[in-house]
């Protein structure tokens, strides 16, 4: 006779069981279990506190930037980028915010602020040996001195997958991430440092206000993409210091306005000029006036009348001596990277807008030319008889204006 009962089905056997639900939580991104995520992300954060060899690499990038602002090569601030560790403060700050730790946030500001300081220090030692020279082109700093929407999406793209690859490898980083980082922090606080020893204005504070911006953005998109992975905080300190971070994070990017000027740098190169309406009358039905002068002692003063003959009266004004003048030299708007440039007030970077050119608009340069932050500007008259100042490398000319 059987021991078991009739009804009775084997059942599998625990060890397959078990094996099952093993392959089933190394699928998971991250555990389910509220002390298993919690030693997670502990093993995170201590992957995160950087080495005295980020410090190092730090300054390699710094002083390799410093040479990229000298040369005005994209090529070398890429290297500078390649150079630079994996940013371990900036992606400890995305998770910071999720953790809520606030010791591990004051760790990674810390950190952040050290690293920072060696790549403005390079900057500053550049800035110092640019004196040394004289005309130095420095278009390519001056981009990393105003917000733009491609830097933006290479900051995003980069912060998420930095912060995704940290959650899904924790023992491995990711340089190839990190480098959008590196790239666009570091760059802009060496050539803040480049402008505070140099003089040349638009570079100091702009670059750190730039860099203070792409950090809080960083913060946002890290907090952001946690959320998305379930990586949220343990306790509710943790949800008050995400709060107080997040916040923190998005007043710094209301305040400065970051979105809104990168949506408007983009916008200004499409802005053409709107020719005035011509203005027509019929001879038949106009009674043509013209402006007579009445000589006195007092002010001049014009009045509007009807030409009853053709005879003009006599004034004293002297005769006029018609003296030559030089032939206007005549050029067409060329910008490679926009479909236009920018006509400003004044000749330097930061003078206002007087109006926007697209390509091709033939323009009339007039003799002066200054140079003004590390840039020739040239006086033009545009066709509507309205004279600004705009760079020279913009202009295409046939008759070149000498000394050019």
């Amino acid at each position: 006779m059987s021991d078991f009962p009739q009804d009775f089905t084997p059942s599998e056997p625990r060890s397959r069981i078990d094996e099952s639900r093993r392959r089933r939580r190394r699928k998971l991104l991250i555990p389910t279990g509220r002390t298993e995520r919690a030693l997670y992300v502990g093993e995170i954060a201590r992957r995160l506190i950087p080495g005295v060899e980020f410090f190092i690499f730090s300054l390699t990038a710094g002083l390799v930037i410093a040479l990229a602002i000298l040369l005005d090569s994209p090529a070398i601030y890429i290297l500078g980028a390649l150079l630079a560790p994996f940013m371990v403060p900036v992606v400890g700050l995305g998770f910071s915010a999720a953790i809520g730790s606030l010791s591990f946030f004051m760790r990674s500001i810390g950190s952040l602020v050290i690293s920072a300081a060696f790549v403005f220090g390079s900057g500053a030692l550049g800035g110092w040996i640019s004196k040394l020279f004289d005309n130095l082109s420095l278009t390519q700093a001056y981009h990393f001195t105003s917000f733009s929407i491609p830097d933006f999406l290479l900051l995003t793209i980069g912060a998420a997958l930095a912060i995704y690859l940290t959650v899904r490898m924790p023992k491995q980083r990711s340089l190839v991430a990190s480098v959008p980082l590196a790239y666009e922090i570091y760059s802009p606080i060496a050539v803040a440092g480049f402008g505070l020893t140099s003089g040349i204005t638009g570079f100091f504070p702009e670059g750190v206000k730039v860099a203070a911006v792409y950090v809080a953005w960083v913060i946002l998109i890290g907090t952001i993409v946690l959320g998305i992975l379930k990586l949220r905080p343990f306790t509710f300190f943790g949800y008050l210091l995400t709060a107080i971070i997040l916040g923190g994070a998005l007043y710094t990017l209301v305040v400065s306005s970051a979105l809104g000027s990168a949506l408007q740098k983009q916008i200004e190169p499409f802005i053409s000029l709107t020719p005035a309406a011509a203005v027509t009358t019929n001879p038949a039905t106009t009674t043509p006036t013209f402006l007579i002068e009445i000589p006195s002692a007092a002010p001049s003063v014009s009045l509007e009348t009807p030409l009853p003959t053709n005879t003009i009266p006599p004034t004293r004004t002297p005769t006029v001596t018609i003296t030559p003048k030089p032939t206007p030299v005549w050029a067409k708007i060329y910008s490679p990277t926009y479909n236009g440039v920018n006509v400003r007030v004044e000749p330097g970077y930061n003078a206002a807008i007087l109006a926007s050119v697209p390509n091709d608009q033939p323009v009339q340069v007039l003799p002066e030319v200054q140079m003004v932050d590390g840039a020739y500007w040239v006086h033009i008259l545009l066709e509507d008889g309205r004279d600004g100042w705009m760079l020279r490398n913009l202009l295409l000319t046939a008759t070149p204006a000498p000394d050019w």
